[in-house]
């Protein structure tokens, strides 16, 4: 096992063309894709980049997918063998469910952590009213992978450093900030999160200068790093030309692998 992409896409056949298809549409700047967004096409990319394992993390633009999200990424746990699904969450389910009994089932079922994207899914996460949502994957030991920063089909930032700081100084929350810690936000990033207790991902983060990516490691910590591509947005050899340049040693096997076989307890 040499590389963990802990942040990764696919969705159901029916709809995995036309998913990427609505997502570009609605980027304000051209960006890349690669595959028809499906699980084989994720495999395929996978074998190409050597990639061991991948860890899908699937968001729920809408409270009512919640359930059904949840209930196929159980289901594919079970049969696949280097894919690993995280769950879902909406930060309205509650207004049609039951959150806490909802993440506590999904826990028991095998689900390691959820996706939240401050902006598909429209709202702040220092707001006070997700401390039930938080409160109760603390106690199922659930990790979350924010989305962090700019999202290029968006204007405004629900998820700036200012405000994913409020979040990050949650006590026993595991928490995963994606893009290292703040797309095309990275100064804030090294003012307002490094050193703080949660992990960055790789993901998308190609364009930050060599410099600035060896100060947010130095200041961060070697051990609360994880490599993440983003796929289908980014491929897995894409972050790995830019950050073979940059890591060497022990600090590159941490990064690659060693980092995410200890959070998700592999």
């Amino acid at each position: 096992m040499k590389l963990i992409d802990i942040h990764a896409h696919f969705f159901p056949d029916s709809i995995g063309p036309k998913t990427i298809e609505h997502i570009l549409a609605q980027s304000t700047a051209p960006i890349p894709s690669y595959g028809n967004g499906t699980l084989a096409a994720l495999k395929s990319y996978m074998a190409e980049d050597g990639v061991d394992i991948s860890v899908n993390v699937p968001v729920a633009t809408k409270k009512e997918q919640v359930i059904g999200i949840n209930r196929r990424m159980i289901e594919s746990n079970k049969t696949e063998k280097n894919i690993i699904c995280f769950g879902a969450m909406h930060q309205d389910f509650s207004e049609i469910g039951d959150m806490e009994a909802e993440l506590e089932h999904i826990a028991k079922s095998g689900i390691k952590g959820i996706k939240l994207h401050p902006e598909y899914q429209q709202f702040y996460p220092d707001e006070p009213r997700h401390k039930k949502m938080y409160d109760a994957c603390i106690k199922n030991n659930l990790i979350i992978l924010f989305h962090t920063g700019v999202d290029m089909a968006y204007d405004g930032v629900h998820s700036t450093p200012e405000r994913m700081a409020q979040v990050a100084g949650i006590k026993g929350l595991k928490m995963i900030f994606a893009h290292m810690g703040g797309y095309k936000m990275w100064d804030g990033v090294l003012k307002c999160l490094v050193g703080k207790d949660i992990y960055l991902d790789t993901a998308y983060s190609i364009e930050m200068a060599d410099s600035l990516i060896r100060e947010i490691i130095a200041g961060h910590g070697e051990d609360k790093i994880l490599f993440g591509s983003d796929f289908p947005w980014m491929r897995a050899s894409d972050i790995t030309k830019k950050y073979d340049t940059i890591l060497s040693g022990e600090t590159k096997d941490k990064i690659y692998y060693k980092n995410a076989v200890k959070l998700l307890g592999l």
